[in-house]
């Protein structure tokens, strides 16, 4: 899949199958109407492309007060976006210029001009244009003037849900891995840099990875210690090569520290790896796969009553990962 920054970069093309949208947590929903465009495009000899922005729409139009929640960074739908086969992401510049296209305008401008586009793919609650008046019976009017097909794919239903991105940030806000990976498809990932903590790990004999947000928009699971892989996706400068750094398995603790910390503290993310040796990962930046929920966070009466609930987790979460 080739990528690229904004229209302008994009280059012309004979048969273009597209759609747009944001595309976060690539869920089966979005896999749906994404396979349907691969194999269309492979019966009519076209090219498959899809347009979305950067940064969130919803960023830009509601400022930090937007309560903005990503299940995804934006490296990483671009990685989810390029296992289905597709040939094209164009990420374009979203900026309050951009947010005031008339729906018309986006067609002709983005889908057509820009795009180049024989057919359009929305999925069922498609919007777009300023005010999101633009609907899939517009789209349906503008192709018959400018010569477009348009086919609206159907909600997708897992058990007796409607999968949504909405759906999948409440199931993992509430710490429901297993709800929210039968919607996504997959196991939820997120990222984090290493950064110095307060040393109370290696002094309890269970060693932490403190980690910060990537992204300080990307969700976490609900507060919980959970069972995890962790991988190196970018290097620290000191001696971690991430092309060719392991996957460690990992018991994470996500939330407050009720045990040492006051309530004012804020909440932490530490990943115990299980790891040979004592790899140095400052600086680095973790992708943590979350793979299931283990308790709920806790207050002990010493240090010595939480060592023994660690020892606890760690055989509990090696046991969810296969490693005993």
């Amino acid at each position: 899949m080739r990528i690229h920054r904004g229209l302008p970069h994009f280059p012309p093309g004979q048969r273009r199958i597209a759609t747009t949208g944001t595309f976060d947590g690539v869920h089966l929903g979005h896999r749906a109407l994404l396979d349907w465009m691969v194999d269309k495009a492979a019966e009519e000899g076209a090219e498959t492309v899809v347009l979305t922005f950067d940064p969130h729409p919803r960023k830009v139009l509601f400022g930090p007060g937007s309560g903005l929640a990503l299940i995804q960074s934006l490296d990483q739908r671009a990685t989810a976006l390029a296992e289905t086969g597709l040939d094209h992401l164009v990420i374009q510049p979203f900026d309050r210029a951009f947010s005031r296209l008339k729906p018309e305008d986006f067609v002709r401008n983005v889908l057509v001009t820009g795009l180049g586009i024989t057919t359009i793919v929305v999925g069922h609650d498609h919007r777009f244009g300023a005010g999101r008046e633009g609907d899939v019976d517009l789209l349906r009017a503008c192709g018959e003037t400018f010569g477009f097909d348009v086919q609206h794919i159907p909600a997708h239903i897992e058990g007796e849900l409607t999968v949504s991105s909405t759906k999948i940030r409440q199931r993992l806000q509430l710490g429901d891995l297993d709800a929210a990976h039968r919607l996504m498809g997959r196991e939820h990932a997120w990222q984090g840099t290493v950064v110095s903590g307060d040393g109370r790990g290696r002094t309890l004999g269970f060693r932490t990875a403190n980690l910060q947000a990537l992204e300080p928009e990307q969700i976490l699971p609900g507060e919980g210690v959970y069972s995890a892989r962790v991988r190196v996706c970018q290097s620290s400068e000191a001696n971690t090569d991430a092309t060719e750094a392991p996957m460690w398995g990992s018991m994470v603790h996500v939330g407050p520290r009720p045990t040492f910390d006051d309530q004012e503290d804020p909440p932490a993310v530490e990943a115990h790896l299980f790891a040979e040796g004592d790899p140095e990962l400052y600086g680095a930046v973790l992708e943590v796969t979350f793979v299931s929920r283990l308790r709920d966070i806790q207050k002990f009466a010493d240090a010595d009553a939480l060592v023994r609930q660690l020892e606890q987790d760690a055989t509990a979460a090696k046991q969810a990962l296969g490693q005993l």
